[in-house]
């Protein structure tokens, strides 16, 4: 295996333990959590408890894509937004750096935030 092939099994193996730490992390905060190779999707399954048709449509509605990348040596986390239209490329935002679970954590988990107002 040369020095290049053993890099990028170091990278992955490092992309994977993110996932893993920030997948635990969000679970700890009550959201569901599906990850892959390089990014993961999480939910908040309080959302989808309403008797809104409109609601249960969305379901899952209220979620995030979070993506994890090497920049300059080091790996980050970062937003994934949508395009404008269906084809258009996934749009990211910088977040933080992976090695913050808990700070990405804390904001993921305030993006999908649900109030208990107006609930039985």
């Amino acid at each position: 295996m040369s020095t290049l092939e053993k890099g990028v099994l170091r990278q992955e193996r490092a992309i994977r333990a993110r996932l893993d730490e920030l997948a635990t992390a969000l679970r700890g905060h009550g959201l569901e959590v599906r990850a892959g190779t390089s990014a993961l999707m999480a939910w908040n399954p309080r959302a989808s408890m309403t008797d809104d048709p409109r609601g249960a449509a969305m379901n899952p509605g209220l979620s995030q894509y979070v993506a994890i990348a090497p920049d300059d040596g080091s790996l980050h986390w970062y937003w994934c937004w949508t395009g404008p239209t269906r084809d258009a490329a996934l749009e990211t935002e910088y977040m933080c750096p992976a090695e913050q679970i808990d700070r990405a954590a804390a904001l993921i988990t305030k993006v999908l935030h649900v109030a208990d107002e107006g609930r039985p």
